[in-house]
């Protein structure tokens, strides 16, 4: 469901917040009253039911805008000037074709094109604003370069509107063949005067032939051999001819689809129901209406906007607001998988690594999928803690489910760090430092003493450890003792080498 005219609701802020801050208590009739405003402002704001899109053809044209770029353009027989009076007939032109495919090409000697065939005409806008002339160090005007650059276009019929004032060489009979057996259609917008003007540099100063001379550009009335010619009689006279040019001419075979979706009005629910309130609230039966609903057991459970605040939940996650994310979520009766999911998620946002792993290890499901998740997300909780032996079994049994790059990265950080934290205890102690933390750690003290008294079992079979190594003092062997007498490798460093994670000759 969405609204057409949204905005109408802004209005239901200032209401709720008169509600919510007015000190007098009201009555029932008056808060009937009250609700049955609020949904008038939400049927004014026409909700709507969007239904799905159905598709159309529309007969477009496929057609080509060229602008000359060369110097001759700069003259002012045509105010502004050739080329800016060009500029604005073609932007005109633009808003008035809102679905023809439109592609543009800038040409001196050269054609480049700045914008493929497109619908999107704000786009080709943007192309035209972005060109700029004086960037442009070739000179003259190349009219057969340009039909062959529009001849490569897929369309059957190509049609070509040509903004130029036809520089000085004169069309001959070979560009006009090429352009019948390309079927090239060609409408050639007169961009000059035949009394002509001077040229400007871009110092301002006119330009001269080698002989001296003033060079005076005027137009090549030659043109009109390409197809019509038509001369510019300022931006809307000429945008008029242009699209009655492009009306004579046919349209795509295929048309352009295009998308239109209808919607079902739903404004009618919320007016029949603040006709309902006002009712009541008018009426000395309300009292005994309400009752008769509770009787037929027409209510509404609180579980049911579990959902409603759920969606809340996700936007501000999606935010990055997770305390009010959490606000959401406790609002939840029911507790779901989904729901769960979030919270943990937004404790482990908010640093709480401990509160994310309780709650992950609370939930229960069978899809291997979700599973996996659970997996990779209590790794990364015991990660965060600093309990690395307890990530590194997560993440293998998350891998055990299918493979994960994710997973397989934090895999290889955390068996990184617990080779460098085995490195600072040194080589007597068989327990890993992860058991120093347990002291402050209440949560994890009964577990952590079942893995050291496993730990302890698998040092006396290695034959480098002992019983007593649990509460014995950690002893670092210094540089020169290495060099005298062989170190002492504890059974923790025996099960490293077995399971291939350090060497034995240089277990450091």
């Amino acid at each position: 469901m969405s609204f057409l005219y949204a905005s109408f609701l802004w209005f239901l802020i200032p209401l709720f917040t008169y509600l919510y801050r007015r000190d007098r208590e009201q009555s029932l009739q008056q808060n009937l009253r009250w609700l049955a405003f609020s949904l008038l402002l939400i049927a004014i704001a026409r909700p709507v039911w969007v239904q799905a899109p159905t598709e159309a053809k529309l007969p477009v044209h496929s057609i080509t805008v060229a602008l000359d770029l060369s110097a001759s353009m700069n003259a002012d027989d045509i105010e502004p000037s050739r080329a800016k009076a060009s500029r604005k007939t073609i932007k005109l032109f633009l808003e008035e074709n809102k679905y023809d495919q439109i592609a543009l090409i800038g040409f001196t000697i050269n054609p480049l094109l700045l914008s493929p065939p497109t619908t999107d005409h704000k786009l080709v806008a943007l192309a035209l604003d972005g060109m700029r002339s004086d960037y442009i160090l070739t000179k003259g005007t190349d009219l057969k370069k340009l039909l062959e650059k529009v001849a490569q276009f897929p369309d059957h019929e190509k049609k070509l509107l040509l903004f130029s004032d036809g520089g000085d060489e004169a069309i001959g009979e070979e560009l006009v063949d090429f352009a019948e057996v390309s079927n090239i259609k060609i409408l050639t917008i007169a961009m000059a005067t035949q009394r002509g003007s001077i040229i400007l540099d871009k110092d301002g100063k006119a330009l001269k032939d080698k002989a001296g001379h003033l060079v005076v550009s005027t137009l090549n009335t030659s043109l009109s051999a390409l197809g019509t010619l038509v001369p510019f009689d300022g931006v809307e006279n000429t945008t008029h001819k242009i699209q009655a040019w492009i009306d004579e001419q046919k349209a795509l075979k295929d048309g352009l689809k295009r998308q239109s979706h209808k919607h079902f009005e739903l404004f009618f629910i919320p007016v029949f129901l603040a006709l309902i309130f006002l009712f009541l609230s008018a009426t000395r039966f309300s009292l005994k209406v309400i009752t008769l609903l509770v009787l037929l057991n027409i209510n509404v459970q609180a579980s049911e906007f579990d959902s409603y605040y759920l969606n809340f939940a996700y936007d501000y996650y999606e935010n990055k607001e997770y305390n009010a994310t959490l606000e959401e979520l406790s609002k939840i009766e029911s507790k779901t998988l989904e729901s769960e999911l979030t919270l943990a998620n937004t404790y482990y946002k908010l640093e709480k690594y401990k509160e994310a792993r309780s709650v992950l290890k609370t939930l229960k499901t069978t899809n291997p999928k979700v599973k996996q998740q659970l997996l990779y997300s209590l790794g990364n909780c015991e990660a965060k803690l600093a309990y690395y032996e307890k990530a590194k079994n997560y993440y293998v049994k998350a891998l055990q489910l299918g493979e994960d790059n994710d997973t397989l990265h934090n895999l290889e950080v955390v068996i990184f760090l617990k080779h460098r934290e085995n490195s600072k205890v040194g080589f007597t102690n068989p327990s890993s430092p992860e058991a120093s933390k347990d002291s402050t750690d209440n949560a994890e003290e009964t577990g952590e003493k079942s893995s050291s008294k496993k730990e302890e079992k698998t040092g006396s079979s290695g034959g480098g450890g002992s019983k007593k190594s649990k509460s014995s003092t950690v002893k670092v062997v210094n540089s020169s003792e290495n060099s005298k007498t062989k170190r002492v490798m504890s059974s923790k460093a025996y099960d490293l080498i077995n399971e291939g994670y350090i060497r034995e000759g240089k277990p450091w």
